[in-house]
């Protein structure tokens, strides 16, 4: 067998130091030694090496037993970050999160898009200067992530299809133009899908059904997102629903996003919020408009499972309202609507985390480089 190298030995052993830490929490040397089988002085070594990096810390110190107090070790989750955006009609959203996906800040901003230079060059500057401060309080950024409300190219470099905001067609390059890290796009309901799996590590195949103004989905196999050579598996809101029906934004007709949309539950004037609290007090023509669609939501999920017969998470701004009897009783009407009366599946609600697209569109930075340190995928 051929000896690996002692540089490549070294680095294994921290590797593996730091993945314990990132994974486990705080630990003593004497808890390092015996977990991951190393000699003290090796761990003594690593430690020193991390703390340089900054990717390790000097925790608490625990009670004496007798001796001198142990000293714990912690990964330093804030060392870096990562940028999270969304661009939408009248807002622009910003999140940080730091190597474990917790928020540390936020900016949301009232700003209406436009597709010119223009508006990318303001936003590019509200970016930088948002990242400054989070560099300022310590934390080195890896790179700023657009949640895009669109398909984006195999390649990640174009706009491939964006009739809701207008910019099919538009580069990455033209969006992040003034921002001073390295970018990158991604369609926002594969991005919330992404969330979705770094919170649930037991999440193994799976349809999200993200009840946004403007529906979307994503597909999750094998415990991965699975976004197929074009990127675009789980584009359930342009599934026929009615032939012949209402138009969608597409320029087809009847496609789900027209019926399952929560647009089609208000009235002139209504909000989301004001719908479901005049609906929770039993009036009639919510509970109707509510009724019909369900219904319409129950149908959608039932074609995606005639595909694809694994579990749905029900997510997006609608599923925030919904209550574990609306939820049930989606189940339900899914059940009936299936051909084989299937009950065996689980129909849950979503995470519904404020910001979670743009959470999980920064995670693509975040999974790249814990992964990297810590020698796995995570």
């Amino acid at each position: 067998m051929k000896a690996v190298p002692t540089m490549a030995v070294k680095e294994l052993n921290k590797r593996a130091l730091t993945r314990y830490l990132y994974t486990n929490g705080p630990a003593t040397k004497q808890v390092l030694e015996r977990e991951l089988g190393l000699s003290l002085p090796t761990i003594t070594q690593n430690l020193r090496a991390l703390e340089q990096e900054g990717l390790v810390g000097k925790g608490e110190q625990l009670e004496s037993t007798g001796g001198r107090k142990a000293q714990t070790f912690v990964f330093e989750s804030r060392c870096k970050a990562a940028i999270g955006v969304a661009m939408r009609a009248n807002r622009l959203n910003l999140c940080a999160i730091d190597l474990h996906g917790h928020v540390i800040a936020r900016h949301h901003a009232a700003l209406p898009y436009r597709n010119t230079d223009a508006y990318y060059q303001k936003i590019g500057g509200i970016i930088n200067d948002f990242a400054a401060k989070v560099e300022r309080g310590g934390s080195g950024i890896l790179g700023v992530a657009f949640a895009i409300q669109g398909i984006v190219s195999a390649d990640g470099t174009t706009i491939s299809f964006g009739s809701i905001m207008g910019n099919t067609g538009v580069k990455l390059g033209t969006i992040a133009q003034n921002v001073r890290y390295p970018s990158i796009m991604i369609h926002d309901s594969d991005a919330s899908a992404m969330t979705e799996l770094w919170l649930d590590h037991a999440l193994s195949d799976a349809v999200c059904v993200y009840l946004e103004m403007r529906p979307g989905g994503a597909v999750i196999i094998d415990g991965q997102l699975h976004q197929g050579p074009n990127l675009r598996n789980g584009v359930i809101e342009h599934m026929t629903l009615v032939p012949g029906g209402n138009k969608c934004y597409c320029g087809q007709y009847g496609c789900m996003d027209t019926y399952c949309s929560p647009e089609t539950l208000l009235e002139d004037g209504e909000s989301l919020s004001g719908f479901f609290s005049v609906l929770r007090q039993g009036e009639h023509g919510h509970r109707q408009r509510f009724d019909h669609w369900l219904a319409n939501v129950a149908q959608a999920v039932s074609n995606v499972r005639a595909l694809l017969a694994g579990d749905i998470i029900i997510g997006g701004e609608a599923a925030r309202y919904l209550d574990s009897d609306d939820i049930d009783h989606l189940k339900a009407l899914v059940e009936e609507k299936s051909a084989f009366h299937d009950t065996h599946f689980v129909l849950r609600k979503s995470l519904c985390m404020e910001d979670q697209n743009i959470i999980g569109a920064a995670l693509r930075f975040v999974q790249s480089y814990v992964a990297d340190i810590c020698n796995t995928e995570i």
